[in-house]
């Protein structure tokens, strides 16, 4: 029996991390219309999000190498989802951008797995719900401070405070 905060979220984070491999490895072609792994489906809907960004962009966003975001790409590209071109200010880098195709298949996704979200969240009180969002949005500083620091750049936090503000406002 876990007898600290700290082992309680050890065994809660084994668990949901086994609940979430799974779900990751399930393919996401039904609701995109095409065969997409669940990583190529997230840089789609993440794409979506950002707008055109570069790979070393999304992999900052992902938190992941750019080899990995490479691979990714070009699978996406093979697939008509997704373009690169060479930015124009900086010839080094690629710009991602999402095709017709790419943005009708990030779309449905997206808007799949906010209806798969609100499912999960309905079975929860109001009370749960705040909570959840409170400690995810503590949990996700915590990783991004950790993983900077890991990376060798103490001090780097995630931009993105959309989620914060969202689980402040709720």
């Amino acid at each position: 029996m876990p007898n600290s905060d700290a082992e309680v979220l050890e065994t809660l984070l084994a668990r949901v991390m086994r609940l979430v491999s799974v779900h990751l490895d399930a393919p996401v072609s039904d609701v995109a219309g095409t065969a997409l792994s669940a990583a190529e489906g997230s840089l789609l809907v993440e794409l979506r999000a950002v707008g055109d960004v570069t790979q070393q962009q999304m992999a900052d966003r992902l938190s992941i190498d750019k080899s990995r975001v490479s691979r990714l790409c070009a699978a996406l590209e093979r697939k008509d989802l997704l373009a690169r071109e060479r930015d124009t200010s900086d010839r080094r880098n690629l710009r991602l951008c999402l095709t017709d195709s790419g943005e009708e298949a990030a779309a449905r996704l997206r808007q799949a797995w906010r209806a798969y979200h609100d499912r999960m969240l309905a079975g929860m009180t109001a009370s749960e719900r705040q909570a959840l969002l409170v400690g995810l949005t503590a949990f996700v500083r915590e990783l991004a401070v950790a993983h900077a620091e890991q990376l060798g750049h103490p001090g780097v936090q995630d931009t993105d405070h959309a989620s914060s503000q969202r689980a402040r406002a709720d």
